[in-house]
């Protein structure tokens, strides 16, 4: 097994050209995953990383891994990462074929996540070459990707018809969850000395609030307040005694973060309706519908957060808060029994008992 250059040259070009027919070629190899990195995802990985940094840097395009202060550590960071999101979607997609009915076989899916991933590496690195918007450039080769995957995953994996659709969308949401759990974590955790070793506090809040487009800035920005949630300190009072005023603030946070739960429950509610739609009707999703879909996770992980995001954006202290609900919580349970404390915020627990 070596590396041959003209099959990842035919086999890029095929995958952008007729991917189809590309597809149906190199599945027809049963090739085997070590074969898929050699001769496809290893060299498509590197080039994507290593010239859309390099590019960008020179150029001022768009690069996803730009983050880190100097270029050895992004290539790292970003080499790392998106080995991790690569294998993420090649485990989510092939172990979920099983619950629906299809075929799990780990090389299939891996040579099948790398022939549509290709459009999203090109455009990685002809996004890179093209200042302010190169990042749609990006964005449309990861759509792109999207429609592909959608398509070759049943091919690769022997899904039904009938389960193709709701194997897509459980195992993309999975896959971008888990993904975004690991590069809150991961990422910060590879750059995060060499922040504080290379640039002063604020020279770093500003690198950390520069954000991709769409989904994957909503993702850093999600990272961004969780961050500085877990980093807010607060020191309860001796008596343990809760003014009226903070527990108003923390109603106030309840109402908010209902008013986000219900919007999201509205718009998850008409996107799978217009799915279903469509699939009552005998037609496939389009490109514009996994977009959305594409985007409406990145609002999952939204309004999963959205009572941190509530507190913080209003300059609140999340450790403040979560003392609040602790205290309003105990009180409920002992009725204001045990304590001064408790009998206090009991008080203040029925004053407010039907915001709460």
């Amino acid at each position: 097994m070596s590396f041959d250059f003209a099959k990842t040259i035919a086999l890029v070009k095929g995958g952008l050209m007729d991917p189809q027919a590309t597809w149906n070629s190199y599945l027809g190899e049963n090739p085997d995953w070590q074969q898929t990195a050699v001769v496809l995802t290893g060299p498509l990985i590197v080039a994507n990383v290593l010239l859309s940094l390099l590019l960008s840097r020179m150029l001022g395009g768009f690069a996803y891994y730009g983050y880190a202060s100097s270029f050895p550590a992004a290539l790292v960071v970003g080499l790392i990462m998106a080995v991790i999101g690569f294998m993420v979607a090649v485990l989510v997609f092939n172990f979920m074929a099983g619950p629906f009915k299809g075929q799990p076989d780990f090389s299939r899916a891996f040579a099948a996540v790398s022939l549509a991933a290709i459009p999203a590496w090109v455009a990685g690195i002809v996004g890179a070459l093209i200042p302010w918007v190169g990042w749609m450039i990006a964005l449309a080769g990861g759509i792109l990707s999207l429609v592909y995957l959608y398509r070759i995953m049943p091919l690769a994996l022997k899904l039904p018809d009938d389960k193709r659709l709701v194997h897509f969308i459980v195992s993309l949401v999975i896959m971008i969850i888990l993904n975004a759990i690991l590069g809150v974590f991961l990422g910060r955790s590879m750059v995060g000395d060499e922040w504080a070793s290379g640039k002063s506090s604020t020279e770093q809040r500003s690198t950390a609030s520069t954000r991709g487009p769409g989904f994957i800035g909503e993702l850093q920005r999600q990272g961004e307040l969780m961050e500085q949630a877990g980093s807010d300190v607060f020191d309860p009072p001796p008596d343990g005694k809760l003014t009226e005023e903070q527990v108003e603030t923390y109603v106030g946070v309840l109402r908010k973060t209902r008013a986000v739960h219900e919007k999201y429950a509205e718009d998850m509610k008409r996107m799978s309706e217009e799915l279903e739609a469509k699939k009552e009707a005998g037609e496939q999703p389009s490109a514009a519908d996994l977009s959305k879909m594409y985007g409406g996770i990145g609002k999952t992980m939204s309004a999963n957060n959205a009572e941190i995001e509530v507190v913080k954006t209003a300059g609140g202290n999340w450790a403040e808060h979560l003392w609040v609900k602790e205290q309003l919580r105990v009180a409920s349970i002992q009725q204001g029994e045990g304590s001064e404390a408790n009998a206090h915020n009991y008080d203040l627990y029925l004053q407010f008992e039907d915001q709460l």
